[in-house]
């Protein structure tokens, strides 16, 4: 017999989210097989922070959700999405279910949302690197140094790229090195490249206590992935919200 796969309420969620990440692991782990939460628990050692997407005006679903599928399969936990003038929309049959392990921090309640994200980044420790295919980038993705700091890379739309004020006031200019006749690639490419090249830079040079996130992260980031495995989640909430 299948499960009704039922969603979470406003207003459960609300009252879910208000707990303790370690009580709510506590709640709802006896609705997870031990395959399951081994399973969640191997990934989630995988993850990090060092290392985040920050999108500006990303209009096309297309490629909105292979960003998102290609920041899940490399681990990174945080996706940055600023709304100017075109809002962010994934598939999810392209995504494939990525987006719903991942943190995403949107930004879309201003005509120019990209200033606050950048203080948000900032505020979180990241250096921000504006990805640029033309001319006057600082440094070659190749030779980006990521000892010093967290980064954080930031995309702009295909054609259009990054606004004048996410490139002038980025701490780094970046572009991919390009060796034929074509001077660009899809942002999803881009994206692809970047994440997979500084994943690995960053596996290789840090221990592995820089790169992994944080107790009280992985027990806010573990507490969200165990509600997102329960398919019957209305009804679970039910239950343990009134225990």
């Amino acid at each position: 017999m299948s499960v009704d796969v039922t969603y979470p309420t406003r207003s459960q969620l609300a009252a879910f989210l208000a707990l303790d990440p370690r009580k709510r692991i506590e709640l709802l782990e006896p609705f997870l097989t031990d395959e399951r939460l081994a399973m969640l628990r191997s990934k989630l050692s995988r993850r990090t922070k060092r290392l985040t997407i920050a999108l500006e005006n990303i209009y096309h679903s297309q490629n909105a959700s292979a960003v998102v599928r290609t920041c899940e399969c490399m681990g990174l936990q945080d996706l940055t999405v600023i709304e100017n003038s075109s809002r962010f929309l994934a598939n999810n049959g392209v995504a494939r279910g990525a987006s719903k392990w991942l943190s995403f921090h949107r930004f879309n309640t201003n005509a120019v949302n990209t200033p606050e994200a950048y203080d948000f980044l900032h505020a979180n420790g990241y250096k921000i690197v504006a990805a640029s295919p033309h001319t006057g980038h600082d440094v070659s993705l190749y030779d980006l140094d990521v000892t010093e700091s967290p980064l954080a890379v930031v995309f702009g739309a295909e054609k259009v790229g990054l606004s004048q004020w996410a490139m002038d006031n980025a701490d780094v200019r970046m572009a991919i090195p390009m060796y034929g006749m074509t001077e660009s690639l899809n942002i999803s490419a881009s994206v692809a490249i970047v994440a997979s090249h500084l994943r690995r830079t960053i596996d290789q040079s840090l221990p592995p206590s820089l790169v992994a996130l944080s107790q009280d992260e992985q027990d806010e980031v573990l507490s969200q992935w165990f509600l997102a495995s329960i398919r019957d989640a209305q009804s679970v909430l039910d239950r343990v919200l009134s225990l």
